[in-house]
């Protein structure tokens, strides 16, 4: 009775730690929630870089990003996963590509800055998310 329960518990040990180890962690760019919380705070960049009368909440926006490196972390991303992902010019082509769709869609017109400040102002007035990034200067 005892050898067969030891030969069970064996089996049982060895087929979890196979499925383990079967099952992949996904890779960071499929993560769609650091996806999105990337394309926030492009959005806000992209706002402030181009409108005159909108700056960044620099530690907002600081505590932000960290916050981002965070959640990446407990998501089993190393930082070197972290940075890697970050600087691979098809992801940050994909970011740009997304953060200027949004853009468009809300109204902005990229050679009118004052199209970009409507935007700013419109996301404060939310208290969105990008609208936290943001204050007037």
């Amino acid at each position: 009775m005892l050898k067969n329960l030891t030969r069970f518990t064996t089996a049982t040990l060895l087929a979890s730690s196979l499925s383990a180890s079967a099952i992949a962690k996904p890779e960071i760019k499929d993560n769609a929630e650091i996806f999105n919380r990337l394309l926030t705070a492009a959005i806000g960049h992209e706002i402030r870089d181009k409108c005159p009368t909108i700056e960044a909440r620099r530690i907002a926006a600081t505590l932000y990003v960290l916050g981002i490196v965070s959640y990446a972390s407990s998501q089993g991303f190393s930082r070197a996963e972290i940075d890697a992902y970050r600087k691979t010019k098809s992801e940050q082509d994909r970011l740009r590509a997304a953060t200027y769709a949004y853009l468009e869609k809300n109204g902005v017109d990229r050679d009118q800055p004052e199209t970009y400040c409507t935007l700013g102002q419109a996301e404060m007035t939310k208290n969105s998310q990008i609208g936290k990034l943001l204050k007037y200067k």
